[in-house]
């Protein structure tokens, strides 16, 4: 499948003083984001990147991304606007660079260290999609209940949602009171 919003970049293109660029989803674009991500309506989706070399072979590549969305309110199913403004920093390298993470084995235990950033993520060819990139942030900043002010659930609705003593978790808090 392709993706419904693309931006190709060579890497051999990125130069060491870096490459600025400027990106938006035209309408077509928009109404297959729409379709592919089942939102109602994809106004606006735009993109100011920089694309900068670090030392190892490391692409980095900041800017923001900003979206306007229409969604569906899951409790009254009237119309609610989003609007997204979300920040990206991905850090990058060619498959087969010194820098690239080995793959860990099947089963293997892997080691991660929170105080240190994210190994870069690794590309599979010559060429960097910046619309992958853009869609990637909006889509993780895109309200996954959206929910219209002032919203609230039926009465009878919320009498048949279970009851929080009815919990897995209240069940524990009973037992370990009971053990001691």
């Amino acid at each position: 499948m392709s993706a419904p919003f693309s931006r190709t970049v060579e890497l051999a293109a990125i130069p060491a003083t870096g490459l600025e660029r400027s990106i938006s989803a035209d309408s077509a674009e928009l109404a297959a984001l729409a379709r592919a991500y089942d939102i109602a309506e994809v106004r606006k989706l735009a993109a100011d990147l920089t694309l900068t070399r670090e030392t190892g072979g490391v692409i980095r590549v900041n800017g923001r991304v900003i979206a306007e969305i229409v969604q569906t309110c899951v409790v009254s199913l009237v119309p609610v606007e989003q609007a997204i403004d979300e920040s990206i920093d991905v850090r990058l390298v060619e498959a087969g660079s010194p820098r690239a993470e080995a793959s860990a084995r099947p089963g293997a235990e892997v080691m991660i260290n929170p105080d240190e950033p994210d190994p870069p993520d690794v590309l599979s060819g010559p060429i960097l999609d910046l619309g992958v990139i853009a869609t990637e942030h909006f889509l993780l900043a895109v309200d996954p209940y959206p929910r219209a002010p002032g919203a609230e659930l039926p009465a009878e609705a919320a009498d048949s949602l279970p009851d929080a003593g009815d919990s897995p978790f209240a069940a524990l808090a009973r037992l370990r009171r009971e053990t001691g």
